[in-house]
């Protein structure tokens, strides 16, 4: 008995052809596909992510003047509920939310940073629920 049985010897790398190719046999290259013609800008929801311009953006915020004047309209209603009560502070806060969502549906996108989040439509959503509801719950807040 020869150990060997069931083994073949491997074929070597790369054999050679039988016949040489001939130029008409090979496959020419094929045409480049021209590219899609584009029909205008990328809508901003489309348009890819890039990391750098996000940290940029961040770096920046100290300049953007929407995360001033929301966080001063949340300052204003933190002022108002501590020195005239909670149902007005809350009546300035509801305001200030409303507010953020006339803003948000009236300038085009991307709109003010401060408050755009998601979709346009999403955001004015948002906002307009809050501000009613929490003009609502100040309104039933015993006083």
């Amino acid at each position: 008995m020869s150990g060997g049985a069931g083994v073949r010897r491997a074929d070597p790398a790369h054999p050679k052809p039988a016949v040489e190719p001939v130029a008409a046999d090979v496959d020419p290259e094929p045409e480049p596909q021209p590219l899609p013609v584009r029909t205008g800008p990328i809508p901003v929801e489309q348009a890819p992510l890039d990391p750098r311009a996000i940290a940029r953006a961040s770096l920046d915020a100290g300049r953007n003047v929407s995360l001033w004047w929301t966080s001063s309209g949340i300052v204003v209603a933190t002022v108002v509920a501590l020195a005239v009560g909670t149902r007005a502070g809350a009546f300035v806060l509801s305001a200030v939310a409303l507010v953020c969502a006339v803003v948000r549906a009236v300038l085009p996108s991307p709109g003010p940073a401060a408050l755009a989040v998601r979709a346009k439509s999403i955001d004015v959503a948002v906002l307009c629920v809050l501000g009613v509801g929490l003009a609502f719950l100040a309104q039933i807040l015993p006083s």
